[in-house]
């Protein structure tokens, strides 16, 4: 994956002009790298104008976490508007097709409700999409009212630790305490606990409580409440214990 990675980097990728043809794998070596290189990063918003050229500040609510799109096979995503939005996308040709889009039932300021509101109208007109590959990935999704969104990529963690990750389940308690490990000691921990369920999503049973050092990436803990994660645990490659786990927040459960 990582060797696949690097080959897309060193060459940039522009689709404009590609076959209108709709993608499958192996059919269109341009555009199969496009959906690959699509699924390879988190794609965050750095630019919205109209079709004057004019920025358009609505759709920076929260400079700290701005609109970010993913991408997986034939799945998107939209995070950090108000709700998570989800839904299907079609590639044919340069132009791209958002479809099928639903998202969480979460109340939010009005600012972010509006912020929701316009990536959905938004995404209901098909783009244009040009996609620039290099050691800064840019995406460019240009709408038919003259609306232009650009992208910044970010490799997944997918990507950056070269396997798929596993997906465990961890409980966090409202309240941190003191680390019991030597290389931590002084430092306040979460304490936390595995919580395990079947396949039918019901809670089997958990470990006990335990002090844990490590970030959980894209989690902020707020004292005195209490989380269930779903988190994707990855190894790093050489990293000596306990940094040799990467966890990343993947979606609070409760």
């Amino acid at each position: 994956m990582k060797r696949y990675l690097l080959t897309l980097l060193t060459i940039p990728l522009f689709l404009a002009g590609c076959a209108q043809n709709p993608v499958s794998p192996g059919s269109n070596p341009p555009l199969s790298q496009a959906v690959d290189a699509l699924d390879a990063f988190h794609w965050q918003l750095s630019d919205a104008t109209d079709r004057r050229g004019n920025r358009l500040d609505t759709w920076f609510v929260q400079n700290e976490k701005p609109v970010r799109f993913d991408f997986k096979t034939d799945r998107f995503s939209v995070s950090n508007a108000c709700n998570l939005i989800n839904g299907t996308y079609l590639l044919n040709g340069n132009t791209v097709t958002f479809a099928n889009m639903i998202s969480t039932k979460m109340l939010c300021t009005p600012q972010l409700n509006a912020l929701e509101q316009n990536v959905i109208t938004q995404l209901q007109q098909p783009a244009s999409i040009n996609l620039y590959l290099s050691a800064s990935p840019v995406m460019k999704l240009g709408f038919e009212d003259g609306t232009t969104l650009t992208f910044t990529g970010t490799p997944t963690a997918a990507i950056r630790y070269g396997s798929a990750g596993e997906t465990i389940f961890m409980e966090i308690a409202a309240n941190t305490i003191e680390c019991d490990q030597n290389a931590f000691s002084g430092k306040t921990c979460f304490q936390v606990r595995d919580v395990y369920y079947d396949n039918n999503g019901v809670i089997t049973g958990t470990s006990g409580w335990r002090a844990f050092a490590t970030n959980i990436e894209g989690y902020r803990h707020q004292k005195g409440t209490g989380h269930i994660l779903r988190v994707k645990r990855y190894k790093v490659p050489g990293a000596p214990a306990p940094a040799n786990d990467a966890y990343i927040l993947d979606m609070i459960v409760q």
